[in-house]
């Protein structure tokens, strides 16, 4: 006597739409970055507009301190998108990340043809020449940030424009100090070659491909390789 139950067997659950929870994590770990990352830039957006306006508001000390805020979120951002990329192996926030290098590259140069107009009419406060060297260095630091982000990441093509900008520079002030010589202030002259090395400086170190982050960078994947791969004892 043929029974049913024997031509069709029990239906199995089926757990192909089963969600993983990796994936759910380094989906979070996505979000909680690029918003952290977005809350950082126009926080420092709104810093920025107000150092350049035309009546500066706020002294030295307050945007030190705005500068120490935003950078509060941007390391918020920057650590999540790391455990996102090393330990959840998220292939999206690397795009965003390039994206992110490329969009501080276009900020850095705005704000550094930007500081060289108003450096070229030599103003006498030095709080002002402060901010400008507070900006440019959270711009340059957060480009930076992110290039670590990334493995075998090359800056080299970022420092083109950087380079292009400090010979411009360098044009300037021969310009101001030799022929536009009209209310000239020779004591100035310190702070356009202090803002001038510090941006060469940067320029050939990332032209140069030096190495300086490679420390660093090899600390950070060795880390999370080990993390990832614990070394299991010997039998």
């Amino acid at each position: 006597m043929n029974h049913s139950s024997d031509n069709h067997p029990p239906t199995q659950p089926r757990n192909g739409h089963k969600v993983s929870q990796r994936g759910l994590l380094s989906i979070a770990m996505l979000i909680l970055s690029m918003g952290a990352f977005g809350i950082a830039a126009l926080a420092a957006t709104k810093m920025i507009f107000e150092v350049f306006g035309d009546q500066p508001t706020g002294s030295a000390m307050v945007v030190t301190v705005q500068t120490l805020v935003i950078g509060l979120a941007y390391v918020v951002g920057w650590v999540t998108a790391l455990v996102a990329i090393r330990v959840y192996g998220n292939l999206i926030l690397p795009i965003l990340i390039k994206w992110c290098i490329w969009g501080c590259l276009l900020a850095v140069c705005y704000l550094y043809l930007a500081i060289l107009k108003r450096m070229y009419a030599q103003p006498d406060d030095f709080g002002r020449f402060f901010k400008y060297l507070v900006v440019m260095a959270g711009g340059l630091g957060a480009m930076v940030g992110f290039h670590l982000l990334i493995e075998d990441h090359d800056l080299r093509p970022f420092s083109v424009p950087l380079l292009l900008i400090s010979l411009s520079q360098l044009g300037m002030i021969v310009f101001r100090y030799v022929f536009d010589t009209t209310d000239v202030k020779v004591g100035f002259l310190w702070k356009d070659l202090a803002f001038f090395f510090m941006m060469t400086t940067v320029s050939v170190s990332m032209l140069a491909h030096w190495g300086l982050l490679a420390p660093l960078r090899r600390q950070l994947t060795s880390y999370f390789d080990h993390r990832s791969n614990p070394i299991r004892p010997h039998d």
